[in-house]
């Protein structure tokens, strides 16, 4: 399993890699390039650039999707996940701006070629890495071989994600109902990927029978409305800012301090105190109400404008994952018993019922929890200290 790991991460650095080296050698690439590292500084004014770059932060480093805890939850108890976070970071950006002079690089080519500006010519979306990158490598010395390396890189990475995904998914629900589920661990994780995949299949259709419109709704169109709505960082905003608050401000960032300076012997300076308290909450909801005031409905390319119950489909697709956050602190409050004043008090407070003793210098293998957790306490809700 390690080495499969291994090479899903690192074959598509080879790829890219060579894409790079031809990309960079086409007719035009250094206008595609001088777009690239050109600012726009009007693009600001609209809430497009922030929404999509908050979005891509999310999903480039999985924030709020529960993959980060998941994972962690591995980790010995006195592992070093500081550097991790630091190397995975600076090894994400990195990544993004490799991509970013492959995909330009071409786009300038394609914009030579068409006699158009690099403008005219780029186009985001999922249909970008189909029609920008086999334009390269078409021009690779023996092209249909590399077109079949090409895809199966597209393949592999997509496995590679679903790692993270399903993970996060099963190993949540497995802490939760552990006497239930952890002895069918595997047969869970084949049911959840099957129920994916049939989940999956209206994005990978060409035509939904019995819905007409002015252009038939394939797959495609399916995607881009569920990327906008559902997956979109509207909805991991909001995940996400609460879950800051309840770890910076309900559990307490002092109290989350002083977990990672027992946990790894080191405690986190000041910034990132400030960072967790102030500065992430009120970028968050910055955008989100940037957002909300400045809102324009989603567009299949550039011109095809959804119908207002296809809007309405993805209003609740995001209040479905938003939804639950506001719900339960309410059924909490009205269904506790004590006086309102007293449930909410209640409520903000850590859920954590005893400390429980790790002997000095024993380290533990797996913590089970829960993603709400994020990895402090026990199934029991103990608070591990040493």
């Amino acid at each position: 399993m390690l080495q499969i790991i291994w090479f899903t991460a690192l074959f598509p650095y080879v790829v890219l890699l060579v894409l790079l080296g031809r990309a960079t050698t086409l007719s035009g690439a250094d206008q595609g390039l001088m777009y690239y590292i050109t600012p726009r500084w009007e693009e600001l004014l609209g809430p497009g650039p922030w929404i999509d770059g908050a979005t891509q932060i999310f999903f480039a480093y999985s924030i709020g999707t529960g993959a980060l805890p998941a994972l962690g939850s591995y980790n010995k108890f006195h592992h070093n996940c500081y550097n991790d976070a630091l190397i995975t970071c600076v090894v994400n950006t990195l990544t993004s701006l490799l991509a970013g002079c492959v995909t330009f690089s071409i786009l300038g080519h394609i914009a030579q070629e068409q006699g158009a500006e690099v403008a005219d010519v780029v186009k985001s979306g999922p249909g970008l890495v189909f029609l920008t990158y086999p334009e390269v490598v078409l021009t690779l010395p023996g092209a249909p071989a590399w077109s079949a390396i090409f895809f199966v890189m597209l393949v592999i990475l997509g496995i590679d994600s679903e790692f993270c995904i399903v993970e996060s998914f099963v190993t949540g629900m497995v802490d939760y109902w552990p006497e239930v589920l952890r002895p069918h661990r595997k047969k869970f994780t084949l049911g959840i990927c099957m129920l994916m995949l049939a989940l999956g299949i209206p994005m990978s259709s060409s035509e939904i029978e019995g819905i007409e419109l002015a252009l038939h709704w394939g797959g495609a169109y399916v995607f881009q409305l569920m990327d906008f709505y559902s997956a979109s960082g509207m909805s991991l905003l909001w995940v996400c800012f609460f879950q800051t608050i309840a770890i910076s401000w309900i559990f307490g960032a002092n109290k989350f301090i002083e977990c990672v300076h027992q946990m790894m012997g080191i405690r986190p300076n000041r910034f990132w105190y400030v960072c967790w308290v102030f500065f992430a909450p009120a970028v968050m909801v910055s955008i989100f109400v940037f957002y909300c005031v400045r809102y324009e409905p989603t567009k299949y390319g550039k011109s095809y404008e959804y119908p207002w119950w296809a809007e309405t489909m993805g209003f609740m697709m995001s209040f479905s994952s938003m939804i639950w956050i506001p719900a339960y602190a309410i059924y909490y409050v009205v269904t506790s018993p004590g006086s309102l004043k007293q449930n909410l008090l209640k409520g903000l407070q850590p859920n954590i019922k005893s400390r429980v003793k790790i002997p000095k210098g024993e380290k533990t293998a797996v913590i089970p929890m829960s993603e709400s957790s994020a990895g402090l306490l026990t199934k029991n809700n103990s608070f591990l200290v040493q």
